[in-house]
């Protein structure tokens, strides 16, 4: 092979590559250009988001969160006497169902039926069973314990 030869074939090769290299960057640039602009569009977006949250934190910080400590008292002051109710409706609870008991005792030992005290008391519709009449001795009369809404919630 001579030089001359090896030249031509170096030159051909080289016109043959310089094509694959060859770019448009304009029509390239075509399809880049509203990608971009789509992109930027989505990160100014992204940017309002971020910026809208960060003020709403600073608001909440700033203006919510003093409010909420200026009202811990109050909140404790009424989680106590919620607690406080509680305690009253659970002894109320507990004092009409020993009332309830004493009644029906009574009305059994004074052999008196339910019907009569049914008229007065509208919770003897739920009763699900009727006890039967004692013996017609007659009974010692003894209070129900009464309690004090005082004892339970303090007088403003």
């Amino acid at each position: 092979m001579s030089s001359s030869h090896t030249t031509e074939l170096t030159v051909e090769l080289v016109k043959d590559y310089v094509n694959y290299v060859r770019v448009n960057w304009s029509d390239q640039m075509k399809n880049v250009s509203p990608l971009i602009e789509d992109i930027l569009i989505r990160l100014e977006e992204c940017q309002s988001l971020v910026a809208m949250v960060e003020n709403s934190n600073c608001e909440c910080m700033h203006q919510h969160l003093p409010k909420l400590q200026q009202m811990k008292d109050d909140i404790e002051t009424l989680s106590e006497r919620t607690d406080a109710l509680e305690h009253f409706v659970a002894m109320s609870n507990r004092n009409l169902s020993m009332l309830e008991a004493a009644v029906d005792k009574a009305e059994a030992d004074l052999g008196v039926s339910d019907r009569l005290f049914g008229i007065l008391n509208p919770l003897s519709f739920f009763k699900k069973t009727q006890e039967p009449v004692a013996s017609n001795s007659v009974p010692t009369y003894k209070p129900p314990i009464i309690y004090k809404s005082d004892d339970y919630f303090q007088k403003e």
